[in-house]
């Protein structure tokens, strides 16, 4: 049966444009696909319970009544078994298609990557990841008809980058780094190298395809000790361009791994307790760098750039930067953390269950938009938005909320 989206006045205010329940039974447990959105579809998830076999369930929205259009399950990613919907980043959307990947981090977990129509609602292929790696898909970055998925071996400190044709499933290259090409200081201080984040795929002057990859090493001795190499490769000629350690002011910080962001010629980098910012194309050592405080609630949670600023969260604060010189703008208190986006100039996140809405350029908080009494509040995934609509969800429906401004 075809879910109606909740229309009763009394259950919703002039900030929400619709409300409509996903799962009534239980919790929506995973984080979610990220609400991918083409034409007048919005897709939303849901995963009734977080043991055992997840049951997922996609549901294909229409973005002005709320109403379902499609569902896919289980059974529509044969001989896929397991559908799980777990980690902040770990699609790509090009128009109407979209990949996903299982986020594989031990031996028995199943291992797929796959492509759906949204405009269509149904599922193009579904392709096993290769065999001989211990974790991948902890991301899937893309450009064009391409995605990029990363995969390692931990038993051999190989990491690789796997290029896809997202039209067809077909694996064009697999682009291997390991040991040899990081830097002595990090292979030295940690045994075990595993990867963190990608930032987008972004072009040279030239034209190539490169990303920027957080490469970290841990001690298996002292595990909570983390250390990090910003590598920046060339996807086009499969060469590396720079490979370069962040180092954190205060060893103590390098208990914390490493994230990365592109923008405006610049890679952003939160590493334990500071943020730091380096050239995406050459290596031109470390450009500015800020420590946030002290260990704890500093650990930088998640960074981004817009419009010549870097902005970054820790767990309580979020901290803006001149992307060019570096100086700090301010400092305000927030609980973004990883789940922020900025759509249409403003930065929207889950702030204490509810949903925020932030000038990025001053820090000042616009709105927030709160549940109902007696509901569930506002669950911490990353919103989209499009033609003055924001989507995001609560731990039981998805919500429709006007855009500030709207």
């Amino acid at each position: 049966m075809l879910l109606l989206a909740c229309c009763k006045e009394e259950m919703l205010n002039d900030n929400v444009f619709w409300r409509t329940p996903l799962n009534q039974k239980s919790l929506i447990y995973d984080i979610g696909l990220g609400y991918p959105v083409y034409k007048n579809t919005v897709v939303f998830h849901s995963t009734p319970e977080p043991w055992g076999v997840h049951q997922s369930i996609l549901h294909g929205l229409d973005t002005e009544t709320g109403k379902e259009k499609w569902r896919l399950t289980n059974k529509d990613f044969y001989p896929k078994k397991d559908l799980r919907f777990n980690s902040f980043e770990y699609f790509y959307q090009f128009e109407n298609i979209v990949i996903a990947c299982d986020f594989v981090n031990n031996p028995i977990d199943e291992r797929y990557i796959y492509g759906i129509d949204i405009e269509e609602g149904k599922v193009i292929w579904v392709k096993e990841l290769p065999s001989g790696y211990t974790e991948m898909g902890k991301l899937v970055k893309g450009m064009d008809k391409y995605a990029y998925v990363d995969a390692m071996n931990r038993n051999t400190s190989k990491f690789s980058i796997l290029k896809i044709n997202i039209e067809t499933g077909e694996y064009l290259q697999i682009m291997d780094l390991t040991n040899k090409d990081l830097p002595t200081t990090i292979t030295k201080r940690g045994t075990v190298i595993s990867s963190c984040t990608f930032s987008d795929i972004y072009k040279n002057n030239n034209g190539n395809e490169l990303v920027a990859c957080s490469i970290n090493s841990w001690d298996p001795i002292k595990t909570d000790r983390w250390f990090m190499a910003l590598y920046v490769y060339n996807l086009s000629t499969q060469q590396k361009v720079y490979s370069i350690p962040v180092s954190c002011s205060d060893s103590l910080q390098d208990s914390f791994f490493g994230r990365v962001y592109f923008h405006d010629g610049k890679i952003i980098v939160g590493k334990g307790a500071e943020f730091l910012c380096y050239n995406a194309f050459e290596d031109q050592g470390v450009l500015w760098q800020h420590n946030t405080g002290h260990y704890g609630n500093d650990n930088a949670m998640q960074v981004f750039g817009y419009d010549n600023l870097a902005l970054g969260f820790t767990v309580d604060r979020l901290f803006a930067f001149d992307i060019n010189t570096g100086n700090e703008l301010y400092r305000v208190s927030a609980n973004g953390s990883s789940t922020a986006a900025i759509i249409d100039g403003i930065l929207y996140d889950e702030d204490r269950n509810d949903f925020l809405m932030r000038d990025p350029k001053t820090g000042k908080e616009l709105k927030r938009v709160s549940t109902g009494k007696n509901e569930q509040g506002f669950a911490g995934s990353r919103p989209n938005g499009a033609d003055g609509k924001i989507f995001v969800h609560t731990y039981t429906d998805a919500y429709c909320i006007k855009a500030w401004g709207k």
